[in-house]
């Protein structure tokens, strides 16, 4: 994965939030179209978590880079892990947001959580498949210079992608919290 397709990708996940977050702002301003939410609990749990995979795949990438492959492996499949807790969780706050009583024909402030954490989770699914991929590749043991840069190329495009995917979260989760409350 060249450092160019991840440039790519990201301003395409950026240009995509971005005019959603510009909707949300006008639409917040319409005070005919918007009513109070309760932000389910978990979101602040699920922050925690994917927060917690940045850190245990800036590990695993630390590993690489001192050639242990199987610390890689195994802080790879930690974030892979904590990874699927947070979409669990997502899934959670959706189920407590629909038995809320929240009607969403007439309160877009619920279908902005559903908007936002669904689609962040789509982005999430890809962010799986390259550590899947890079979970493969590093199974067994594997030698050869031009296998190991690839594969530093690799977990190199996916760690931006999976740090810039936190951060959008956080953005995100920020403006369901603060905004128009």
């Amino acid at each position: 994965m060249s450092l160019l397709t991840v440039i790519v990708v990201l301003a395409t996940i950026t240009m995509t939030f971005g005019a959603l977050i510009v909707v949300f702002f006008i639409r917040a301003e319409k005070n005919m179209f918007w009513g109070h939410l309760r932000i389910p609990s978990i979101l602040w749990a699920t922050t925690a978590v994917l927060a917690a995979s940045s850190v245990t795949l800036e590990g695993a990438g630390r590993r690489l880079r001192r050639d242990d492959r199987a610390g890689f492996f195994r802080l790879t499949a930690w974030t892979t892990a904590l990874a699927g807790l947070f979409l669990a969780g997502q899934l959670a706050a959706w189920i407590q947001v629909l038995d809320s009583g929240i009607v969403l024909a007439r309160n877009p402030h619920a279908w902005f959580i559903f908007l936002f954490s669904g689609l962040h989770g789509l982005h999430i699914l890809l962010g799986l498949g390259g550590l899947a991929y890079l979970l493969g590749r590093t199974r067994e043991a594997a030698s050869g210079p031009k296998y190991q840069m690839k594969t530093r190329a690799i977990a190199n495009g996916v760690s931006i992608f999976w740090h810039y995917l936190d951060f959008l979260w956080v953005v995100l989760f920020t403006l369901l919290l603060t905004w128009r409350r």
